[in-house]
């Protein structure tokens, strides 16, 4: 009986090790074909990172990767949103991105997003732009989190545009109303508005749900202030033309103004300000077109750069300085060059107008384009001009002369005499002779005891002098006094006692000398 136990016992311990090792290479079988399935299903892309960097043949060949730009302008990103859930991964079937993105379910939707200018509908090229993605209508719900999965798990919420300025949603999404939230804005553009969308219908990575997000360019308003140069006064009704600086282009690749091309054209208020209408970000010169009424064109142009400010209390006015046209005339002695006052002008329109303490007299409100006389009608007493009338013109821009403020100079003068009586040897002027200054008609016209300096003459009239000298009217000397100004001059040379002895004093010294000389020569001689 013991025997037959034995037996039977190792028939069972025979099959037994049949089972088991069966039941390894089954085993082995099944890792074998789950690794297989692993990798039929799963694309081994070394360029796939955690930092969402993809890259996709299917639709404009996009890729994202999510690098910040510097030329960006932030907006806080919402508050209160909750994050949504991530997703598996879903058979994307021959798609060439299939492994990146969470695809869970045939039923969820691909979503391809393309920022495009608002007014020409170009796509804006450009890196860096920012989003979130919220349920509801106008980012009424909440914040949206999706994931990828591969090589490791990765959570995202805010998405950027590539350089061509589009993006993928990471991550299939499921049937329902979204709207994207525009974070960072690229330079030159203003944030977006929430763009809502609603997806109905499950579309693959292929054939890709498009969003379109219009970003309005950023534009921006010069304003300029004139104020008087003279008395900082405002002054309004200057027009200002804006011409481009440069080629005015924005990231859409459009030029919206080339170089020297005029852009608006406008004109200050009574309170001296101005504005021009709104102006696409870029550089811009500002210049005079017409200036205020009396004032004369300022011809300096302003460079403007408009571009991002945190509010328009930030924006700068541009300060222009306006000079009032002006003519000043200056009256002098041509002779002293001292300002001559009280001498009264007639003004072609206007009242009479008559120089001041300074020999002024300033003539403003000219109008432009029209040409002004002054005409002399009197000077002090005993002066004379020859000039009677001075025309000026103000030109269209308010200019005499291209100048805003003209200068006229002008002179007159007294007929003046200068006597001059010396003595005959030493060329001194005379001292206690008498003198005699005689008119036209022989009629002294003033007598006076030298006394060693020129005698000046003014007030007379036009004609013949004589300088009489002693009482002598062999001294005599006349001369013609000429309607002019400057000075004239007569002179006259007299023999005085001192001169006589000087030349009798000089002869006696000469004989003395040449006598000694003869002496000494003879008693050389007699040696």
């Amino acid at each position: 009986m013991k025997l037959r136990k034995k037996q039977k016992s190792g028939e069972e311990g025979y099959w037994k090790s049949f089972t088991d090792i069966m039941s390894g290479l089954l085993l082995i079988i099944l890792l074998i074909m789950m690794l297989l399935l692993l990798y039929v299903t799963q694309i081994n892309k070394e360029e796939h990172t955690e930092d969402y960097q993809f890259e996709t043949t299917v639709v404009d060949d996009n890729y994202t990767d999510y690098h910040r730009s510097d030329e960006m302008y932030d907006r806080p990103p919402r508050e209160g949103g909750a994050g949504g859930g991530g997703y598996g991964v879903d058979d994307p079937g021959e798609n060439d991105n299939e492994g990146i993105y969470n695809d869970v379910g045939h039923d969820k939707t691909a979503v391809f997003v393309t920022v495009v200018d608002d007014e020409t509908g170009n796509v804006i090229k450009k890196s860096g732009i920012l989003f979130e993605l919220y349920t509801g209508a106008d980012s009424s719900g909440g914040l949206q989190t999706l994931q990828t999965y591969y090589p490791v798990k990765t959570e995202y919420k805010q998405y950027e545009t590539t350089k061509d300025g589009t993006f993928f949603l990471p991550e299939k999404i499921t049937n329902g109303t979204y709207s994207l939230h525009n974070l960072k804005a690229p330079k030159g553009y203003a944030f977006a508005d929430d763009v809502n969308f609603e997806i109905t219908e499950a579309l693959d990575w292929a054939e890709p749900y498009r969003v379109t997000v219009p970003m309005s360019p950023s534009k921006s308003v010069i304003f300029v202030h004139d104020t008087d140069v003279d008395t900082n006064k405002t002054v309004s009704g200057t027009v200002y033309e804006v011409y481009a600086a440069n080629d005015v282009k924005t990231l859409d690749g459009t030029v919206r103004y080339k170089k020297g091309e005029k852009v608006d054209e406008f004109k200050t208020d009574e309170n001296g300000k101005g504005e021009s209408v709104k102006l696409y970000y870029g550089d811009y010169t500002v210049k005079q077109k017409t200036p205020a009424t009396y004032y004369a064109l300022n011809t300096t142009p302003v460079n403007v750069t408009l571009e991002f400010t945190e509010s328009e209390a930030e924006t700068e006015t541009h300060e222009f300085k306006c000079q009032k046209t002006r003519a000043e005339l200056l009256l002098v002695d041509d002779y002293t060059e001292e300002p001559i006052k009280d001498a009264t002008f007639a003004v072609g329109g206007r009242e009479d107008a008559t120089t001041n303490s300074e020999g002024k007299i300033v003539l403003t409100d000219l109008d432009r384009d029209s040409t002004y006389e002054l005409t002399l009608k009197s000077l002090p007493e005993s002066y004379r001009s020859q000039t009677e009338k001075i025309t000026f013109t103000v030109d269209g821009d308010g200019r005499i002369d291209g100048d805003g403020v003209s200068k006229i100079d002008m002179t007159a003068y007294k007929i003046r005499l200068s006597v001059s009586a010396r003595d005959m040897l030493f060329g001194n002027e005379l001292t206690t002779t008498m003198i005699r200054l005689y008119d036209t008609n022989d009629k002294v016209v003033e007598e006076w005891e030298g006394t060693g300096t020129v005698r000046e003459f003014e007030d007379l009239d036009p004609g013949t002098y004589t300088v009489e000298v002693g009482g002598r009217k062999s001294t005599r000397v006349s001369m013609e006094l000429k309607d002019t100004g400057g000075i004239q001059t007569i002179a006259t040379a007299y023999w005085t006692l001192w001169d006589t002895i000087a030349i009798i004093g000089g002869v006696l010294l000469l004989a003395l000398i040449v006598f000694i000389f003869v002496s000494l020569f003879r008693r050389l001689r007699k040696k």
